[in-house]
């Protein structure tokens, strides 16, 4: 047996082939996906996995090809083109099917050749013969009987058979009437004995009913009587059914030898499909588990990107499935994984490894991109119980064996996976043969997955270059396994934890930490709180992303905000200049009257020029006004540049622009002391500064959240309102701002009761006053801040 042999009935591959051919459309094309065999040539594995890798493709684009009615037809085929076999309608019917299965993909495949050229360099192959497949066709009807219309001779002779039949039971029926009407018949129905129509006649009247007995009933009482004047008729039947039979023998001698001719064409048709079917079904197994096409090397590292075990996949689903993302085979081809029991590092392992056979099958694996492989030429996997009574071996004695063949063929093209490395003996001595072994394999470039629980290989690990500790994370708040993959550290077995969560004494378990000794407890613990650590960070991590994505949303919602803001003040002023505009017109015209009639009173040119001048003045200012508001300033008026002196809005406090952001929205300003995160347009530059006072305090305030320009308090009671109005005075009065605005909504008017008394008490409020109606009315109350800091 071969190492790829055993490799695939260790690592369970045969499933994974039992999911694809149930997506197969044929009894062939199940077969092809049967045959589905491991290539070690990597050009010939990339070709495999870019044909999934169209017809998934065509797949999501359009319907599946037609490769329903493809059949085996191969033997039939191999019978045909021996002289003088006729092959039965059934079989002829089944090479119909098959042929037209084939000019159908055929075509199919032709309309998209551009754009799925692979594929198509398989369907142009495809042989048709449109005239074998209309002759069987009009032969055969889609039952697998011979048609009436397969030649004239056979249509004439069912008719002149039809017509027999009918005479024959006509005359049948007036002879039953007479024998019923007598009392020697009790069944008024005419049958068919030995393919003769008889009629039924009790027993004790054969004789008097003239013609031939065919057989009787099984109790004897009734006798089937072929009467004698209907015997040449029937005869005349039955010589006809044999005119019949040698001329559907003749038909199908014909088509037989029409198909035999073309033996070889449907054969090679027959492998195509085949293999067509067998690709269409790995597309839509890649479908099902969400597959990508692998990236494949020839050397180099192995790395999964949340790659899931597919076995598990199917089992579970997606989301109860935790997705592996590792990397092995690059700085560090051995990588020693350890880690509770049942904690997924054999599942981390085998995931490895199946993937592998996958891709080198030729098929997708359930990953994200990114995901890399290779193509190795050997893989060596020991894993399970494998005692043999028959010749005499321990399960360690068998681990051995499987590890001295590894020690003998692995090279640097190999893929060694070994599950529970060492076990089975003392620990020590068992220790010792596996670090021997995976310094050897790491010293051929072998690359190397193992599993284990002993301390000395996760420090031999450590210790050896080219090897790399893996871990199986623990949770350890509920001691159980939450099978995630952390590379580069050791994971611990918790044997000791999860005996004290099972109710374990404390005396027992503080006797076993004694005599497991203190240095191997100092290490146990130290990968406990290490893992605690990780584990916390990665929560931290989560929970900071999610926030970072709030805040994001909240940037993003008030630039939209303070756009539409903007689009409306220029709205509104450009509906301000087309009034004032239209009023200057009518202006105009009243003008030009008065200019009319003082010509045609003969006034002075001085009274005519200093109209004109007047109107024309006019209609510089709106032209003036409406550049303002739809053309932008030119780069040289208001623009903002580092190392400016510049104030926010209408304030008098001067600071320093100290960067601007990369899209220009944005500008870092530093006050004294304090370093803001302020939109650019609010800032105006400003001719001189305001001294300010060097303070220890250093923060950086970001002037684009939502709260620099107003704080919503509605729904709150008083007390919730007042802390949060209290603090964030102090922020906008710390950032530069002299007006803020709090949103207390109409209601009952108690919360802008007690608004108004908390502002009338404020050290930092100028004053207050309701909103305008644009700003809020009765449901706002506008802010002026005392200034500086």
């Amino acid at each position: 047996m071969s190492s790829w042999d055993q490799a695939l009935g260790k690592l369970e591959f045969d499933k994974v082939l039992q999911r694809i051919v149930r997506y197969a459309a044929s009894d062939p094309g199940r077969e092809a996906v049967a045959r589905t065999r491991v290539r070690t040539n990597a050009t010939d594995i990339r070709h495999e996995l870019a044909i999934v890798s169209d017809m998934k493709r065509l797949l999501e684009r359009d319907e599946p090809l037609p490769l329903e009615g493809i059949h085996n037809v191969h033997e039939p085929l191999a019978r045909a083109a021996v002289d003088g076999m006729t092959l039965q309608p059934r079989e002829l019917l089944h090479i119909l099917l098959t042929l037209r299965a084939a000019r159908l993909v055929r075509s199919a495949v032709s309309r998209r050749r551009e754009e799925f050229p692979r594929i198509w360099e398989l369907a142009e192959c495809l042989h048709t013969d449109k005239v074998l497949e209309f002759n069987i066709d009009r032969a055969i009807d889609e039952t697998g009987a011979v048609r009436a219309s397969a030649s004239k001779e056979l249509l004439a002779i069912r008719r002149e058979i039809a017509d027999r039949y009918e005479e024959l039971r006509k005359r049948l029926a007036a002879i039953l009437r007479t024998v019923s009407e007598l009392g020697f018949s009790q069944d008024d129905i005419i049958t068919t004995r030995e393919g003769r129509m008889v009629i039924p006649v009790k027993a004790e009247h054969k004789l008097k009913v003239p013609g031939f007995i065919h057989s009787a009933s099984a109790s004897g009482a009734t006798v089937f009587i072929e009467p004698t004047e209907t015997l040449e008729l029937n005869n005349e039947i039955r010589g006809l059914q044999f005119r019949e039979q040698r001329e559907i023998d003749k038909i199908l001698r014909d088509l037989t030898v029409q198909a035999g001719e073309q033996k070889a064409q449907l054969q090679a048709n027959l492998g195509i499909l085949s293999d067509i079917d067998a690709y269409q079904a790995k597309a839509k197994y890649s479908i099902e588990i969400l597959g990508v096409e692998p990236e494949l090397t020839e050397s180099g590292a192995v790395r999964l990107v949340e790659a899931r075990h597919p076995l598990l996949l199917a089992t579970h689903g997606r989301a109860a499935t935790v997705p592996l993302d590792l990397e092995v085979g690059g700085s560090s081809v051995t990588l020693l994984i350890s880690g509770p029991n049942a904690g997924g590092k054999s599942v981390a392992m085998k995931c490895v490894g199946l993937l592998t056979i996958m891709a080198q099958c030729g098929l997708h694996v359930p990953a994200r991109e990114g995901t890399r492989l290779r193509a190795f030429t050997s893989c060596f996997v020991d894993i399970g119980d494998e005692q043999s009574i028959e010749n005499d071996l321990s399960t360690f004695s068998s681990h051995l064996a499987h590890l001295k063949a590894i020690a003998a063929e692995a090279d640097s093209h190999s893929l060694v996976l070994i599950d529970e490395i060492g076990a089975g003996t003392d620990p020590s001595e068992g220790g010792a043969i596996a670090a021997a072994l995976l310094e050897d394999l790491t010293g051929r470039n072998a690359v190397t997955i193992a599993t284990t629980h002993q301390g000395q290989l996760k420090v031999f690990a450590h210790e050896t270059q080219g090897v790399s500790n893996g871990a199986m994370e623990f949770d350890q708040a509920t001691l159980t396994p939450t099978y995630r993959f952390r590379a580069g550290v050791p994971g611990s077995s918790y044997a000791l934890e999860m005996a004290s969560r099972l109710g374990f004494a404390s005396a027992l378990m503080d006797r076993a930490r004694t005599i497991l000794g203190a240095e191997h407890a100092r290490l146990d613990t130290l990968i406990a709180e290490l893992e605690q650590a990780t584990q916390d960070v990665r929560r931290q991590h989560e929970s900071l992303s999610q926030e970072q994505e709030r805040l994001s949303s909240l940037a993003s919602t008030y630039e939209e905000k303070i756009g539409k803001l903007s689009a409306d003040a220029r709205e509104m002023k450009r509906r301000a200049v087309e009034e004032a505009d239209a009023i200057v017109a009518r202006a105009n015209a009243l003008i030009e009257k008065s200019i009319r009639e003082i010509r045609e009173h003969h006034a002075d040119r001085d009274t005519i020029r200093t109209a004109r001048r007047e109107v024309e003045d006019m209609r510089r200012e709106i032209a003036a006004a409406r550049r303002e508001v739809s053309e932008p300033a030119t780069p040289t008026e208001g623009m903002i540049v580092p190392g400016m002196s510049v104030t926010v809005g209408t304030g008098s406090d001067a600071g320093d622009v100290e960067s601007i952001s990369p899209d220009g929205k944005s500008a870092s300003v530093v006050f004294g002391a304090v370093r803001m995160r302020v939109p650019v347009a609010d800032l105006r530059p400003s001719g001189g500064r305001s001294p300010r006072t060097q303070s220890t305090v250093h923060t950086e305030f970001d002037l684009q959240r939502p709260l620099h320009q107003d704080l919503d308090v509605r729904g709150m009671t008083g007390e919730e309102a007042t802390p949060l109005i209290d603090k964030f005075i102090d922020d906008a009065v710390l950032a530069g701002l002299h007006r803020i605005d709090i949103i207390h909504g109409k209601g009952t008017g108690a919360l802008r009761k007690k608004v108004t008394e908390f502002l009338s008490n404020h050290p930092r409020v100028k004053s207050f006053r309701m909103a305008e109606w644009n700003e809020g009315g009765a449901g706002a109350t506008v802010v002026e801040l005392t200034e500086g800091l």
